[in-house]
């Protein structure tokens, strides 16, 4: 091998070895790549010495969640990684950027417990109304276990969703505080979003109020729900009463034209914490909504509940092969 082979080889193997150039490949990105790793988390002082500044002097390593959202510029696709050692704890985080990508560091791949966690203080700050309020146009959140413990009456949402293209996959959405409160694990009014292998409410934590759901469709921000996946997720719920779903449709105008679910399970969690019960649940989908279809395969399964879905003409349910009663496989409306 001559010199310049040999140089060229060299240059290659570092190249190879550049942390940043490796999380572009991974993530499909020529954006920057940002860390957030707490400066309490184990072999933080080694991490930052592997990661240095960008040319351009921008640090690739925060500490915080908001600081890694500040470095990050719109429509450059950036990612944020965050460390999983230990969660972070702060207040609302509104991603009103486009293109930007959220990824928990915990190795993936899991719909509850993930590593990567972000919760709101235990306090009373009535502008935390989520732990994440998402207005962006195609961001991505990833491995991610978003927990809202606000106390004010204000603090009533785990995720807000108004964006559009909105990708998240692999993560949890709860609301821990607010049990006597109408709450929702995700408030949904997102345009063209795709939502896979995610858990959506726990079982661990009773709620008692009426009409309140883990996953909520309404109008919020001035944006509404429309053109939507949820695809193989668990959406649960664990309360004293018999009117609050694991899924609503708040509004006749709640969202338009149809939002389909593939291969979700309902779960009514009876006995959520081993002993106390739960309510009795009419439906586990209660859909007010007049302007578009929700779309249910013949995957999706409720557990718990009188019926899957509320009797009406805008909830349409897939039969299975051979069901005479939907046509062979033929969606048909919820009597």
């Amino acid at each position: 091998m001559n010199k310049f082979s040999s140089n060229l080889a060299l240059a290659v193997r570092e190249i190879m070895k550049d942390p940043v150039f490796l999380q572009r490949i991974k993530y499909d990105t020529n954006g920057k790549i940002f860390w957030v790793y707490k400066a309490t988390d184990p072999g933080y002082v080694e991490f930052v010495a592997h990661h240095p500044d960008y040319s351009d002097g921008t640090p690739a390593v925060y500490t915080t969640i908001a600081a890694g959202y500040a470095a990050m510029t719109t429509n450059q696709n950036d990612v944020c990684l965050w460390n999983a050692a230990s969660g972070f704890s702060e207040a609302m985080l509104t991603v009103s950027k486009s293109r930007c990508h959220f990824i928990g560091m915990d190795g993936g791949g899991r719909k509850n417990s993930q590593g990567a966690r972000f919760q709101t203080p235990a306090t009373d700050v009535a502008a935390s109304v989520a732990v994440i309020k998402n207005t962006g146009t195609r961001n991505t959140f990833r491995n991610i276990k978003l927990s809202q413990h606000g106390l004010n009456a204000a603090q009533t949402s785990g995720f807000i969703d108004e964006g559009e293209g909105t990708y998240v996959e692999n993560c949890e959405f709860e609301v821990n505080s607010l049990l006597t409160t109408v709450t929702q694990g995700l408030l949904f009014a997102g345009d063209t979003c795709h939502y896979k292998s995610c858990q959506i409410g726990n079982s661990t934590v009773y709620h008692d109020v009426s009409l309140q759901a883990p996953l909520t469709i309404k109008v919020s921000g001035g944006q509404t729900a429309r053109y939507s996946y949820f695809e193989d997720c668990t959406i649960i719920q664990y309360t004293a009463d018999t009117d609050s779903p694991c899924v609503q449709v708040l509004g006749a105008a709640g969202f338009i034209g149809w939002i389909s679910f593939q291969n979700c399970d309902f779960v009514n969690a009876l006995l959520g914490d081993g002993g106390t019960a739960g309510g009795a649940m009419a439906a586990a989908v209660a859909n007010a909504g007049t302007a578009g279809y929700l779309l249910f395969d013949n995957r999706c399964t409720s557990y718990n509940a009188t019926a899957m879905v509320s009797a009406s003409a805008y909830n349409m349910c897939a039969g299975t092969v051979g069901d005479t009663a939907a046509a062979g496989g033929v969606a048909v409306a919820a009597a």
